[in-house]
């Protein structure tokens, strides 16, 4: 299925005369003297290159020309369009009309003003299968669509429109229904369809090869009531700073432990992942060290600098988290990434890993910095947590927990908790004075401690964030008019 047909589709469904598709600018349908603008991205030149190549047959380059070209293009389902192709007026545009005879394209636009303001209008001059099955072409051809910077996710659904989540917000996307079909075979042969038969889901990393360029995916593909659905996360290229996720600098003081647990926590997409990147970025940009990660899927590639990097997926390269860790330890790291403490096994290799000398950066779904240490601790049978206490309270070093918070930007940025282990910390931990944890990171200011109503006060005060979205998203709304007031 060809990018224009799924255009021609929406044409059809909502019974528009015309199209009209021009570079950098969303894409319009056009019924009587009504315009009707499609809920999705502006379309980029290369993608109208790309159009332009289907119709006509000739490459992109040969069809953007100067001089308007004119045809008729017949759809999979063997519907004519006539089709007008203008590279004039510093814009790229494609106009196509129902029907493959009808007025000159050109003699219709000169009659419609809403059609001219449209051309007049310019803006500004995106290991599954490397190359999707034929008949998943139109479903690839959609993802390329709406793949912009700031979409974080793509959700697909049998008999559903597309959505995606735009700075934290779903949004729906104009186009044709999802067929289960095509999203069955985003799944590659092998494990991950024996895991959608067996347990009616399949997590698993693919890279696409789309207009843009090759792009990694993080994937999931479950059963629902209505059929197939897909979560697919597009994976960032490149590994942001800390001060391009808006992150304090001084978070970089987590990688500079020689061991020890360092816990990124927070609800799934708070950004836990890209945080860890980020720390274990800096570590290779700045010392020798030797770093194994264990993650599900790999998210980030690292580019070796002053580190050596192995970088190992759960599924594809070792069993399990717990099993891999295992092995890490036979493999003389300095560093160990783990993607997420999930399970007792892994928590327990994990602080036996940072007992020994290993620095241990990881990954806990928690909804504070105070609640992830407990967590840990509740995951080993009640006769074993009195050893589990000494031992994290040894072995803990910093926990910092993130959430995301809608800025008047219309962005999301993080406001964070940070734990830092200090003797009055270490034992609380031992004696269960889970307490003295808050305690601490209320007067541990000087220290670098924070809590979470500071975060959100200091973020308040850049006029980050509004008095509305700090008081909402405050675990003591007493404590945060405090430091406001």
């Amino acid at each position: 299925m060809a990018v224009i047909d799924t255009f021609l589709k929406l044409m059809l469904e909502k019974r528009a005369e015309r199209l009209v598709l021009v570079s950098d600018q969303i894409p319009c349908l056009f019924k009587a003297e009504d315009a009707i603008e499609l809920s999705m991205p502006a379309l980029r030149l290369d993608m109208l290159q790309r159009i332009a190549l289907e119709m006509t047959g000739e490459s992109g380059r040969e069809a953007v020309s100067d001089t308007p070209r004119e045809g008729v293009f017949r759809a999979a389902d063997g519907t004519e369009f006539s089709y007008l192709l203008d590279a004039g007026g510093g814009a790229f545009r494609i106009e196509v009309h129902a029907g493959g005879a009808g007025r000159d394209a050109r003699e219709e636009l000169a009659d419609d003003p809403l059609a001219r303001a449209v051309a007049e209008f310019t803006g500004p001059s995106v290991e599954v299968e490397a190359t999707p099955p034929a008949e998943n072409r139109g479903l690839m051809a959609l993802i390329d669509l709406v793949l912009e910077p700031d979409v974080s996710d793509i959700f697909l659904s049998s008999g559903k429109a597309p959505r995606v989540r735009r700075n934290g917000v779903i949004r729906s996307v104009e186009s044709a229904f999802t067929d289960p079909e095509q999203i069955l075979q985003l799944v590659p042969k092998g494990l991950p369809r024996e895991d959608l038969e067996k347990k009616g889901s399949a997590d698993f990393a693919g890279r696409w090869e789309l207009s843009g360029g090759s792009r990694r995916f993080r994937i999931n593909v479950f059963r629902h009531m209505g059929g197939l659905a897909a979560a697919i996360r597009p994976i960032r290229t490149r590994i942001p700073s800390l001060a391009q996720l808006s992150l304090p600098a001084d978070l970089l003081e987590l990688a500079s432990f020689p061991s020890g647990l360092v816990l990124v926590t927070g609800a799934s997409g708070s950004g836990k992942s890209t945080t860890l990147a980020a720390l274990v970025d800096h570590i290779n940009r700045s010392r020798p060290a030797h770093v194994i990660t264990i993650e599900d899927p790999v998210e980030f590639e690292h580019r070796e600098d002053r580190c050596l990097i192995h970088q190992r997926e759960v599924g594809t390269n070792v069993e399990s988290f717990s099993a891999g860790l295992h092995a890490a330890l036979r493999e003389n790291p300095d560093v160990i990434l783990l993607g997420e403490l999930r399970d007792l096994a892994t928590i327990s290799a994990a602080l036996t890993a940072a007992e020994t000398g290993h620095l241990v950066l990881g990954t806990l779904h928690s909804g504070s910095a105070t609640s992830a240490v407990s967590r840990i601790i509740d995951v080993f049978p009640g006769h074993q947590q009195p050893n589990i206490r000494v031992q994290l309270a040894s072995s803990l070093r910093a926990v910092v927990s993130q959430r995301l918070v809608p800025a008047r930007s219309k962005k999301l940025v993080p406001a964070i908790e940070k734990l830092l282990v200090t003797p009055a910390v270490a034992n609380g931990i031992r004696e269960g004075h889970d307490h003295y944890m808050r305690n601490a990171m209320l007067t541990g200011g000087e220290d670098g401690m924070i809590t979470l109503e500071r975060s959100l006060a200091g973020l308040l005060r850049d006029r980050i964030i509004d008095r509305e979205t700090a008081m909402r998203f405050a675990w003591d709304q007493k404590a945060l008019l405090h430091l406001i007031e």
